[in-house]
């Protein structure tokens, strides 16, 4: 027996497929699927790094739901629309934020839903305000970054550097270098034996630095003992000083000077034979008169050495003649 249909009830039936097809398509294009038994949400980031799809949404920890597709939302901005699907079971109040966070040390991705109590909720198809939290090796990775380019740079200079000295460090060069380290050795080896040795002249009760040390002590003791005695001595000189400036020595000098003046022009005088002092000083007759004299008076006493007898009749007869004129006047 066949089931027959009116025609109204097919046309019925008809509109009511119609109905049903449109509201599901209304939904579909708003993103709403009625017959998943997820909700699709949406969440705009500016940057999805390590995020990919099936990746999992998460609110504190347990999963309920998956990443369905990244897409670009504008490419200019190069911001990323990230579309979420999240069990019906599970609906997400006003307050709720998406984040992206890193979910091991690999840096696996994952969506954490960050719920916060409130009275609404967010419709299937609502876009979530969306964050980025920033995990270990994203830490590590950004603080490494310029350390990175530095060790680079610095791997460059090193590997410059031992070109350099590759070619710096010949047979030639490596035995000079050996060379001035032998000498740097004897040097220091002399600078720690002038060490010692000014030690020694230091710190030594006979060395040659702390006799020296307490002969100045010594003087400077003996200083310090005389200070009175260098006080006086110095008033003294100070009263010396005062006598000497109160004394007419300006005077004395200036007659000094003129008495030094008229004894230059006397000699002037002498030296020109001017008066009696510059005729004897500068005529040479009473030179040869007394060289004559004096010659004259050696010929008599050769003579008398060589004929004595003409000089002794002549002093006898005298004295004898002296004699007579005595006694006759005594008579």
């Amino acid at each position: 027996m066949k089931l027959k249909l009116t025609r109204e009830t097919k046309i019925g039936l008809f509109t009511l497929t119609i109905l049903v097809v449109m509201f599901w398509g209304v939904n579909f294009l708003k993103g709403k699927n009625i017959f998943s038994p997820n909700h699709v949400y949406y969440a705009i980031f500016k940057s999805v790094d390590g995020l990919k799809n099936t990746d999992a949404v998460l609110i504190n920890g347990f999963k309920v739901g998956m990443v369905k597709n990244i897409e670009f939302q504008d490419l200019r901005s190069g911001r990323f629309r990230v579309i979420l699907l999240v069990n019906k079971k599970y609906s997400l109040p006003r307050n709720t934020t998406a984040k992206l966070v890193s979910t091991d040390v690999m840096g696996g991705k994952a969506i954490k839903l960050e719920v916060a109590p409130d009275s609404l909720y967010y419709e299937p198809g609502d876009t979530l305000p969306a964050s980025i939290e920033v995990g270990l090796l994203d830490q590590l990775a950004y603080q490494m970054s310029p350390v990175k380019g530095k060790v680079e740079a610095m791997m460059s200079e090193i590997a410059k550097t031992l070109v350099v000295l590759q070619e710096v460090l010949n047979d030639e060069n490596k035995k000079n270098l050996s060379e001035g380290i032998e000498n740097l050795n004897r040097t220091l080896q002399n600078i720690a034996s002038l060490s010692a040795g000014l030690d020694t002249m230091v710190n030594s009760p006979k060395g040659s630095i702390r006799l020296s040390l307490n002969n100045i002590e010594s003087i400077s003791s003996n200083i310090r003992k005389n200070n009175s005695d260098i006080t006086n001595t110095i008033k003294n000189l100070s009263s010396i000083s005062d006598s000497l400036s109160k004394a007419k020595l300006y005077s004395t000098l200036g007659k000094l000077d003129s008495s030094l003046n008229q004894l230059q022009q006397t000699m002037t005088k002498v030296n020109s034979g001017e008066g009696t002092l510059g005729k004897l000083v500068n005529t040479d007759s009473l030179y040869r008169n007394l060289e004559s004299a004096s010659l004259q008076l050696e010929l008599l006493i050769k003579d008398m050495k060589t004929n004595p007898q003409r000089y002794v009749n002549f002093s006898i007869i005298d004295l004898s003649r002296t004699k007579y004129i005595e006694e006759k006047k005594n008579k």
